[in-house]
């Protein structure tokens, strides 16, 4: 769930960060070993039997692996090879530095990751996690539980990004024992939820854990513990998650899952933002709080969480500030799980909004009405009796709505929340875009309702927002919700051509190609749905802009909507003032032209445009005898 990571970074306890360091590392004048690079002198470092010697190779690693620009070199070099085995070394500070300078590696995506584990940091770390008992009661010390924490987070980020460590760790038959991690009355929160983002990745997609997790209680007994702090809270959630991984699971505790939400979904992010605001403004000046930063992806919880770990001077801006990381990540991971339990095997092309565009088809507004027709389909019945006792869709929808312009105003100087909460509202717009995509109207408030909502997302598309992140959430959900509205014409009796002009004018401004999409394909819903004078504006529009389109496949889609506003009325009329037959056939000769330029950059939309393709063909063909006639 959620895959999208950013990258953030830790710096280990006790690690020089000064400008005396990065000035070392930049000018090759590391240690005694000179003339050679930083990683070179790290390496010289690495293989010296002096404790302090390796340790000081390992926080010059730590750091120097907090900078992106070295993250080439650093792969580039033998550093990685060198440095796996102190992971397994005798003393517990070079285990514990180790780990923490693997962990600021990782998280750098895919390819990073792919290097390590191509250079076997897996055997290291895979035996560093196994010596830990956790049959025991708790950890030795704070440096024993730390190394832990990183050495989870180094895995999960391995597992998520390659195969082969998820293999690896199939293999290691880790998850019995890693399920006892979830005791956090034993090893702490921070430890418990750790444990549980691993085990949230190892299991999506991987049918060899779904045996064991079913097999295990603690999940379902974590979603009945009264949550008693937001870190409770986002444990709650994970487990959550992790059982909707497991589709016998899903399909056994739906009402569960959901009801273990529903506290989430009461809590008022923005409420929580600003007092979290006001109490580390408050705090700056006894405690020199730190920037305010936020991880609310799943995946980004390591870099938070070791910046904020539990100790004794812990100032009341870190409590607050790792109080409301927990809360935004639980958020977040509610909407997901949202989607994948409303989810079934033929609507697997949800995840993302472009995912879904990518993948329709022109028989997509068909099925559209056959879904609004038939209400939730194949859904559970648990699932949409929960959502509407617990009012799921309604605190959905409170919690898609921009900032307070106040409250904007007052965390404009913190880009880190502002990019965070961004994130967090298209997921909302996205969970409640999937949402339309599987209930009935009636189950979404009612017609009027979802036309409310309608009207609402346009006015907020038209304010101008720069986000396109944002905007594409929005005339997707706005696309989508749109589609429940088709056999209601008369909710749309009062729109006026400046209404429309908005929409068209919003489309032809648009230079992203999902974005323009949804436009496109609003206009030829609301073809169907508007009186004449308004109907002959939108073919106009489409005419033009698809005779100016350099993409293909928006062109095939403004084509597809185009036909939709045909295959409810004839519009003979518009037909012959628009002379609509030379155009169309104009139309059809420019889509085979550039059929013909971008054929072998389709991938996916392939089957959407060869449809498209022939349909036209008929369209024109109709149009060519409606001519005649």
């Amino acid at each position: 769930m959620g895959k999208v990571r950013k990258v953030k970074t830790r710096t280990p306890s006790g690690v020089d960060t000064s400008a005396d360091l990065e000035q070392a590392l930049d000018s090759d004048a590391a240690g005694e070993s000179a003339g050679c690079g930083p990683i070179e002198a790290i390496c010289v470092h690495l293989q010296r039997s002096d404790v302090e010697d390796k340790l000081n190779g390992l926080h010059s690693f730590a750091v120097l692996a907090l900078r992106k620009e070295k993250v080439r070199e650093i792969c580039g070099s033998e550093l990685a090879r060198i440095a796996a085995p102190l992971l397994c070394d005798k003393d517990s500070a070079i285990r514990n530095a180790a780990a923490g300078a693997f962990r600021n590696l990782s998280v750098f995506g895919t390819e990073v990751c792919d290097f390590l584990v191509e250079n076997d940091i897996l055997t290291a770390l895979l035996t560093l996690i196994r010596s830990y008992d956790l049959t025991k009661n708790g950890f030795e010390n704070e440096l024993h539980a730390d190394t832990f924490l990183q050495a989870i987070h180094v895995l999960r980020n391995l597992c998520e990004s390659s195969p082969t460590a998820t293999e690896a760790f199939n293999q290691a038959n880790f998850l019995p024992s890693l399920l006892m991690g979830f005791d956090y009355r034993k090893f702490g929160l921070e430890v418990a939820i750790s444990v549980a983002q691993l085990v949230l990745v190892v299991s999506e997609n991987n049918t060899s854990s779904w045996n064991v997790l079913a097999s295990s209680s603690i999940l379902p007994e974590l979603l009945a513990v009264p949550a008693e702090s937001h870190a409770q809270l986002y444990l709650n959630a994970l487990a959550a998650g992790i059982l909707c991984n497991v589709p016998a699971c899903s399909a056994a505790h739906t009402r569960e899952i959901l009801n273990s939400l529903d506290k989430l979904l009461t809590i008022d992010p923005q409420a929580q933002l600003l007092s979290c605001k006001t109490e580390i403004q408050n705090s700056k000046s006894k405690n020199e709080a730190p920037v305010l930063e936020i991880s609310m992806e799943t995946e980004e919880m390591a870099e938070a969480q070791s910046a904020n770990q539990s100790k004794p001077n812990q100032c009341d801006a870190d409590v607050t500030l790792k109080n409301l990381e927990h809360l935004l990540d639980a958020q977040r991971l509610v909407a997901e799980i949202i989607t994948n339990l409303g989810s079934s095997d033929d609507q697997s092309n949800w995840g993302t909004d472009s995912e879904q565009s990518e993948t329709e088809s022109v028989a997509d507004f068909d099925m559209e009405d056959e879904a609004a027709d038939s209400g939730a389909g194949g859904l559970p019945a648990n699932f949409l009796e929960t959502i509407k006792e617990n009012k799921v869709v309604e605190k959905l929808w409170q919690k898609a709505q921009p900032l307070d312009p106040a409250l904007e105003k007052l965390l404009g100087d913190q880009e880190e929340i502002m990019e965070k909460v961004v994130k967090l509202r298209v997921s909302y717009l996205i969970c409640l875009q999937n949402l339309c995509n599987v209930l009935a109207a009636e189950d979404l408030g009612g017609h009027s309702d979802v036309y409310n909502m309608w009207m609402t997302l346009g006015q907020q598309a038209f304010k101008g927002t720069e986000d396109v992140a944002i905007l594409e959430a929005i005339t997707s959900l706005m696309r989508s919700s749109l589609s429940l509205l088709k056999s209601h014409r008369d909710l749309f009796g009062q729109m006026t051509e400046n209404d429309l002009n908005m929409i068209i004018e919003g489309a032809s401004k648009c230079t992203d190609l999902n974005i323009r999409v949804n436009w496109n394909r609003m206009l030829g819903t609301l073809g169907s749905l508007l009186s004449e004078p308004l109907v002959k504006v939108i073919v106009q529009f489409l005419l033009t802009s698809c005779a100016k389109e350099e993409d293909l496949w928006v062109l095939s889609e403004g084509l597809d909507g185009l036909m939709d506003i045909f295959a409810v009325d004839d519009w003979p009329q518009i037909i012959a003032e628009l002379e609509m037959c030379d155009r169309v056939q104009a139309l059809e000769e420019l889509f085979k032209s550039k059929l013909r330029q971008q054929r072998r950059e389709l991938k996916e939309r392939r089957a959407t445009i060869y449809t498209v393709k022939t349909n036209f063909a008929r369209f024109v063909s109709y149009l060519s005898k409606n001519c005649k006639q």
